[in-house]
């Protein structure tokens, strides 16, 4: 077509296409002026609703006359192609505006404004547009907008005489316009009127906003379900500088899933969106006079933001932006995400260092040298540190940074290579803001191989450079403190941690478990004082246990180890945190419990706390704390999440929310949809629901699957008792599930349970007596539990309620 001519209106250029045609840069020969040719393709022309809906958009938008919508110059036919002339717009349409970065308020308060104002306009005229988006509102240079393509309007009056044809026209059941700005009706396939125009302004002004989409996904199903049941982050949460009161609930009225809920006029919306701009400005702005020259939001550099944390300026610019008539009822921010000041906390995910030379031999500095900086600053409270559970499942995975900081929800992110050649070390590292994708730093560093910890020190130093971090004088000299001062040990440690982590996040091998012990073995001979070697080693006899798959004698290694590492430095958060689980292995419930209260205060953001903490809470039968405890860990460890998932499926259970608890283990599914927990959970949860056969098919698979986990046979055993399938129940008591027993809550639990199905009640209430001096005082769901039922009116049963509620 370049080149060529279509009457007076030359061909000069392609500007782009689409499902409903080809547009071109043309120029207008008998008028001498820049025009746009729209041409359907022949192929369309053939399908009738097609041909007519490309014929009725030049009949209404050469009706249409106002200063934000593109003019209509001609419709016609030329040697069988149908075009449109139009008004040739100089700019950029709104994506190409916004690429990715949020406008500045009153940029972005200006365009939503004229598009409001032009939408009411063709809505009083009885027309809707039906396909608003970032691509179809351009934008002048001087902030004038022109609105494009009304080639999917729709007359709103409805009589008999055009009912036929609007069948044609619309073709019922076809969701017309872009997924992420369709209306949840039009998503659906269903009669859209004005409102849902209403909608996809509320999505075009949350991307001016944000620099995002409102809704996302990775196909069009994806982002309909988002539409359709999804909420987006609130718009503070996604732009640098405050947000004035009022403006999130315009965005959320105009995103409402219900039509009926929207405004019902969109002239409605553009008069709240104009006294935001009063707001904000101080100034009226006109419908039609003032334009604003568009411009991206201020981008506060991260050293910044946090210099106004610190000082307050950022709560006390937010607060100027709020109605004085409106007082805040709503609760304070969770103080383990605040500062001793009040002010809060910063956030930092470190990803898992890149092998840029593919060396085999130094694999494992990727996921261990991340691991140990996560360490190092964990250690400061002013500083909340994603945990390495989380980085674990960005090893090996090409991400963009920011964009792994925007789902860890951080406000900075670390990304970082090294190359290590004989015994030099070469670390490039950059310091990312998450919201502006500013560089906060970035730095080669240079060291010998042989002094890890050096590099790492210099890291950690220069992060909290970047992030303007005070710290107290105790914080300033443990950071100084070296682990170890043998580099070889460092070294060993640090391949131990790489494998335990591919132990717990990854693998559930006991054969990466045991390579651990062999390297924090290794480094503790080097090293006999080095306690986070000992810590390391604890951990992994620790996590043995957990996963079902120790012996009893690993508790009894995991203290020795933790105790080691206690003597050479008492503040290793992991060892005291872990040990925690010990005392209650040893029935020392009331130890464990005085441990959690000092750890809370001394180390507010591990996440492994509130673990233990929600443990315990259910073992008291405390259900709405343990709730609270596994929900403040999926805040601060997403990858705890599935963990969270699994353990608050467990309280709905108890209280015989079966839909609940499949609902939440769904969540867990969602991430992990093979987690052995989460699948043993839901067999359960079917079992106790009634769908017996589904339950045990769940629990014996997951059993197949993985053998190691011998703690589970014990559950396994209660429900193939109550079947009546004895044998098979009795066979599941091996000597590893008995001496796992013997020293877990959980597992002496359902020995004491498959033990009165099987009508041993003798043994049953030994296992529940040695349950409960484990800790397991779950006294709701002793009254609760079906399985128990064999053993209620035993003399024993009651006095074993009555020692709990003396306890």
């Amino acid at each position: 077509m370049i080149g060529s001519s279509i009457y007076q209106y030359k061909i000069l250029e392609k500007i782009g296409s689409g499902g409903q045609g080809t547009v071109y840069k043309a120029l207008d020969t008998r008028l001498n002026r820049t025009v746009v040719i729209k041409i359907l393709p022949a192929e369309l022309t053939a399908k009738t609703a097609s041909f007519k809906r490309f014929e009725r958009e030049a009949q209404l938008c050469s009706q249409l006359d106002h200063p934000n919508i593109c003019t209509i110059y001609e419709f016609g036919e030329f040697e069988g192609i149908y075009y449109i002339a139009m008004q040739y717009v100089e700019g950029k349409n709104i994506r190409q505006l916004v690429a990715g970065k949020p406008l500045e308020l009153k940029s972005a308060l200006s365009i939503a404004i004229q598009v409001c104002d032009a939408l009411a306009y063709t809505h009083s005229k009885g027309i809707i547009h039906r396909d608003i988006k970032a691509g179809n509102v351009m934008v002048t240079p001087s902030g004038r907008v022109k609105i494009l393509d009304f080639g999917l309007a729709k007359l709103l009056y409805d009589d008999d005489k055009q009912s036929n044809e609007r069948a044609e026209i619309t073709e019922v059941g076809i969701p017309y316009g872009t997924a992420t700005y369709a209306a949840p009706e039009q998503a659906r396939g269903e009669r859209a009127d004005h409102r849902a125009d209403i909608f996809s302004t509320g999505v075009l002004l949350y991307e001016m906003l944000t620099g995002i989409w409102a809704f996302q996904g990775k196909t069009v199903v994806d982002v309909r379900h988002q539409v359709l049941y999804g909420t987006p982050k609130p718009i503070s949460e996604m732009r640098p500088d405050p947000v004035p009161d009022g403006l999130q609930q315009i965005i959320d009225k105009a995103l409402a899933k219900d039509p009926k809920d929207r405004y019902q006029k969109i002239a409605e919306m553009r008069d709240d969106l104009k006294r935001i701009y009063f707001q904000v400005t101080g100034e009226m702005l006109s419908s039609f006079g003032d334009t604003i020259v568009p411009r991206h939001a201020k981008s506060l550099s991260f050293v910044r933001r946090a210099w106004d944390w610190l000082t307050g300026k950022a709560q006390s610019e937010a607060s100027s932006l709020k109605s004085p008539a409106v007082i805040s009822t709503q609760p304070s921010i969770n103080e383990a995400s605040m500062t001793s000041a009040g002010l809060e906390k910063k956030s930092i995910a470190i990803l898992p260092f890149k092998n840029l030379a593919n060396d085999p031999d130094v694999n494992f500095y990727e996921f261990s040298l991340a691991d140990a900086v996560i360490t190092e600053l964990a250690k400061l409270k002013s500083l909340i540190v994603r945990p390495s559970s989380v980085i674990a499942r960005y090893l090996n995975v090409e991400i963009d940074p920011r964009d792994a900081g925007r789902e860890l929800n951080v406000d900075a992110v670390l990304s970082a290579g090294f190359i290590r050649v004989g015994n030099k070390m070469r670390v490039t590292a950059q310091l990312l803001d998450v919201d502006s994708g500013e560089i906060l730093w970035s730095d080669r560093i240079d060291g010998e191989g042989s002094d890890i910890f050096t590099l790492q020190d210099t890291i950690s130093r220069q992060i909290l450079q970047g992030l303007q971090l005070e710290l107290s004088p105790k914080e300033l000299e443990r950071l100084g403190q070296a682990p170890t001062q043998n580099p070889k040990a460092y070294e060993e440690y640090l391949r131990g941690r790489d494998l335990f982590g591919r132990f717990i996040f990854h693998s559930l091998s006991n054969d990466d478990c045991e390579q651990a012990i062999h390297h924090f073995k290794k480094a503790i001979e080097l090293d006999p004082e080095f306690a986070l070697a000992y810590s390391g080693l604890g951990a992994c006899y620790a996590n043995r246990v957990f996963k079902g798959m120790g012996s009893a004698e690993d508790y009894t290694y995991a203290e020795a180890a933790f105790s080691k590492a206690f003597m050479y430095d008492p503040n290793v958060a992991e060892a005291r945190v872990l040990m925690i689980l010990i005392y209650l292995s040893r029935g020392e419930k009331k130890k464990a419990q005085a441990e959690i209260k000092l750890l809370t205060d001394q180390f507010p953001n591990e996440g492994a706390l509130y673990f233990v903490k929600g443990t315990l809470h259910r073992l008291n039968g405390e259900y709405e704390e343990a709730l609270k405890s596994w929900e403040k860990l999926a805040k601060l460890d997403p990858a705890a999440r599935v963990i969270s998932s699994y353990n608050k499926a467990r309280i709905h259970l108890y209280r015989g929310q079966y839909d609940k608890a499949l609902q939440e283990l769904d969540k867990g599914a969602s991430m992990e949809p093979n987690h052995p927990l989460i699948r043993v959970f839901r067999g359960a949860v079917l079992y106790y629901q009634g769908e017996k056969d589904n339950g045990l098919s769940l629990i014996r698979d997951v059993l197949q699957k993985n053998p190691q986990m011998e703690g589970l046979r014990a559950l396994y055993a209660i429900f193939l008792a109550n079947q009546g399938r004895h044998d098979e129940a009795r066979s599941q008591f091996t000597d590893k599930v008995r001496t796992l027993a013997k020293s877990d809550h959980d597992i002496a639990y359902w020995m004491a349970s498959a033990n009165a199905q099987l009508g041993e009640i003798d043994e049953a209430f030994k296992w529940l007596e040695r349950a409960v001096r484990l800790g397991n005082e779950n006294k709701p769901w002793f009254l609760a539990d079906k399985m128990l039922n064999p053993l209620r009116q035993d003399q024993r049963f009651q006095e074993l309620i009555k020692k709990i509620e003396h306890q």
